[in-house]
């Protein structure tokens, strides 16, 4: 055999082997899945028998504690059932012995038990339907209220479940209400509101239906998403959207419980729910704004009211978008409502009501109304306030508020004696309870926020010397936190009324804490007295009435604040940054003080008249004999009237606003083109802003300010303002006078932290000038 046949033989070989070996190879997989298969089906049959056997336990431990709780029930009526067995027994044992001794002794019968004296209540009424007293018993049990009270007698136990009984039962829902709910086939309300009591009622229960079976579906909407999703900011806010509707739809219920509704409401209420059941949603909204209304201010926006213009009246230089919101009226006209929100104590909004008449027309409480608050509503000239009739803030205010601009904190009540709201950790602990019960941020000012097409800046009003700084501390820490380097302004109100000293050592504690830890996070912060530290001669304050006090201040804020207010047309238009970068010029002296003068505009126009033509008459002098005039006419550093801050010093940086002929508009201009070349040469920064608009004086303001030298201290109705707002080495006197008190007046804790800071806070307001620069007063005649 040669070679050649040898290998064929070896090659057929080896072929006629090769697929028996495959098919062993898949032969040993097809077994492996199998057994895979076989364990997989063996381990779930068992975990099936176990979760059955489970099952099996909790069921039969489920039905033996079903079978002992009835036991236990039946034993229980048994044993009440014997004892009030025992009871008539006993009872009709001692009406027998009665009846026996009345006959031995000849006495009149025993009247009946429903009739007998001292039974606490006359016997039933004539016509008055009687219940066993076994039925009546099992009746109070089936409604879950007590079978006796305490001397209770039978017809008081009926006329008591009668009065359960009877009583309107509140429905289960969002917003639980006396109508009785419809069903879902019978919520179609008509196109038209009937004049019928009976179809009216109907309507009512329609729509109190429909809204808690919206409000329903919404909120199982909210509650599905996930987790991550609901602690979104989005997430947080679409749930506080659900919340504030709800809250919102409480008052409607009511008048529809009380079918007080007018048809000019009902109406547009019923069509927006036919548009809205018809899926006709811009319908919906349509019919929503048209019944939309708005119209509001605040303290200080009860004198911006004067800003606006009607009808053929010029446009007004100040742009309310800044400050205010547009709305819609029920009649289509255009209202605003101001970008703020107010917190305040229990009793501290007096008779202002967080739903007002714009929303609420039909709930007035007009009883508790002030005197010029009845007459503004009723469209009737105001009788003149005073110091006796005023006594909230909410007295003299003449506009509206949208609701959630009202805040008002149930946890402290206003002047409360027993837990006063006047310590800084007080007011703490109360911002960080209601953030992390509400989040006050989105739940409060968001909503206006996110309305601003360009935020400028925060401003934020507060008292400092009590509870409040501390509340406002942790506030602006969270805005800080939320808006990074946006601008925000704190206003700190301090309180210069006489106390008894332990009081007075608390509020020098509260100033000290609020001025360093407010300053840190704030972009300026402007302390400011209820009282100038130096009063002209002009000014009739009276320090104890905060009606007073309020418009003093709001004087100076609302000038100083005034050209972040202008349109961006006019020449003086400033934003809160470009403002603070002329008083805070090396970036760390945030505290600045305020300061203000007040005239009468025709008096000023006519003194800067004569001074003009003096000063023409100087130059012509000058320029005839040849000689220069190399002395710069400038004042600007010149002390205004009131210095609601302190003494004058060397001054860093000041911007003033200019309200009224205080100088011409050249003046102004020179002086200001002055200033920026005295900046490069490290000298005092300051900036005028002119505006001719005068500070307005309606009348609700009072008449502190005597400027025209009338006997009868009246005031004009308008006022020329000049009000700045100035960094100077007068600031670090006050921060090194806190912080050598403070050791003495705050916990070990928290004493070196705070006195060294408001030390290293004085020290950058001492560095940098020396006493030459110093301006003396000879400018001060000029």
């Amino acid at each position: 055999m040669d070679f050649a046949s040898l290998m064929a033989a070896q090659i057929a070989e080896a072929k006629g082997s090769t697929p028996p070996e495959e098919s062993s190879s898949n032969s040993k997989a097809l077994r492996r899945a199998e057994a895979e298969a076989q364990r997989q089906a063996q381990y779930l049959a068992e975990q099936r028998a176990e979760e059955e056997a489970r099952e099996a336990r909790v069921e039969k431990k489920r039905k033996a504690k079903e079978e002992e709780e009835e036991r236990e029930f039946k034993r229980e009526e048994k044993r009440r059932r014997l004892a009030e067995q025992s009871r008539k027994l006993r009872e009709e044992e001692a009406e027998e012995k009665e009846k026996a001794r009345r006959k031995r002794l000849g006495l009149p019968e025993l009247p009946p038990k429903g009739q007998r004296e001292g039974s606490g209540t006359p016997a039933l009424e004539e016509g008055e339907e009687d219940i066993v007293e076994e039925e009546l018993i099992a009746k109070l049990r089936e409604i879950k209220e007590p079978a006796y009270l305490f001397g209770e007698s039978h017809a008081q136990r009926l006329r008591r479940y009668r009065r359960i009984a009877n009583a309107p039962k509140l429905s289960d829902g969002p917003i639980p209400t006396t109508l009785e709910p419809v069903p879902g086939g019978e919520m179609l309300v008509p196109p038209k509101v009937s004049k019928d009591a009976k179809e009216r009622k109907f309507l009512f229960r329609q729509l109190a239906s429909y809204f808690n079976m919206v409000l329903q579906e919404w909120e199982v909407a909210l509650a599905k998403r996930p987790a991550d999703v609901q602690q979104t900011t989005q997430g947080k806010q679409a749930y506080n959207a659900m919340v504030q509707a709800k809250e919102n739809l409480r008052p409607l219920f009511r008048r529809m419980e009380k079918s007080e509704l007018e048809d000019d409401i009902l109406q547009p209420v019923v069509e927006i729910v036919k548009a809205a059941q018809e899926r006709r949603y811009v319908d919906a909204n349509d019919g929503y704004l048209t019944l939309s209304i708005g119209k509001a201010a605040w303290p200080i926006g009860v004198t911006m009211e004067s800003y606006f213009t009607y009808g053929a009246e010029g446009e007004s230089p100040v742009n309310h978008d800044v400050h205010f919101r547009p709305g819609v009226a029920t009649d289509g006209s255009d209202t605003f409502m101001p970008r703020t929100v107010v917190y305040d104590l229990k009793g501290g909004f007096g008779s202002l009501r967080r739903v007002n008449a714009l929303y609420d027309p039909g709930e007035g409480e007009g009883d508790a109304l002030c005197a010029y608050q009845q007459a503004l509503d009723a469209g009737l000239e105001p009788p003149p306030l005073n110091t006796d009739t005023v006594r909230y803030w909410s007295d003299y205010s003449r506009v509206y508020y949208h609701p959630r601009s009202l805040v008002q904190l149930h946890e402290y009540e206003l002047n409360a004696r027993l837990m006063p709201f006047e310590r800084w950790d007080a007011g703490e602990e109360l911002f960080s309870d209601l953030d992390r019960e509400h989040d006050l941020l989105d739940r409060d000012l968001r909503p206006f926020v996110e309305e601003c097409d360009q935020l400028q800046g925060l401003q934020m009003m507060t008292s400092v010397d009590d509870a409040w700084g501390g509340f406002c501390g942790k506030y602006l820490e969270r805005l800080r936190d939320e808006f990074g380097k946006l601008s925000i302004w704190v206003w700190a109100l301090e309180n210069e009324e006489s106390k008894v000293r332990e009081r007075k050592l608390v509020q020098l504690a509260n100033n000290a804490r609020s001025i360093f830890e407010l300053s840190s996070q704030a972009s300026a912060y402007i302390p400011i007295s209820n009282t100038p530290f130096q009063s002209p001669p002009y000014l009739h304050l009276n320090p104890s009435s905060r009606w007073h006090t309020s418009a003093l201040q709001a004087a100076a804020i609302e000038s100083i604040t005034l050209p972040s207010r202008l349109r961006t047309s006019h020449s003086s238009f400033q934003t809160l940054s470009s403002m603070e970068a002329t008083f805070n010029n090396n970036g760390n002296q945030k505290v600045a003080a305020p300061q203000m003068s007040v005239a009468d505009p025709d008096s000023l126009a006519e003194t800067l008249r004569e001074t003009l033509a003096d000063r023409d008459a100087r130059a012509a002098k000058k320029t005839k004999s040849g000689n220069e005039d190399s002395s710069a006419p400038e004042t600007e550093l010149n002390a205004l009237d009131m210095d609601l801050e302190a003494r004058k010093e060397h001054v860093f940086g000041r911007a003033e606003t200019l309200r009224g002929a205080w100088e011409t508009p050249d003046v102004v201009e020179e002086r200001n083109a002055a200033a920026r070349d005295r900046r490069f040469a490290q000298g005092p920064v300051v900036q005028r802003y002119h505006t001719p608009l005068l500070f307005p004086v309606l009348d609700s303001y009072p008449h502190i300010f005597n400027v025209t030298n009338d006997a009868n201290g009246s005031s004009p109705k308008a006022l020329a303002v000049q009000a700045s707002l100035s960094t100077s080495s007068a600031i670090a006197t006050r921060l090194r006078y806190l912080g050598g008190v403070v050791p003495r007046l705050v916990s070990i804790e928290d004493r070196e932290t705070l006195s060294n800071g408001l030390k290293t806070m004085a020290e950058e307001y001492e560095e940098g000038w020396e006493s030459g620069l110093e301006d003396s007063d000879e400018d001060d005649d000029e």
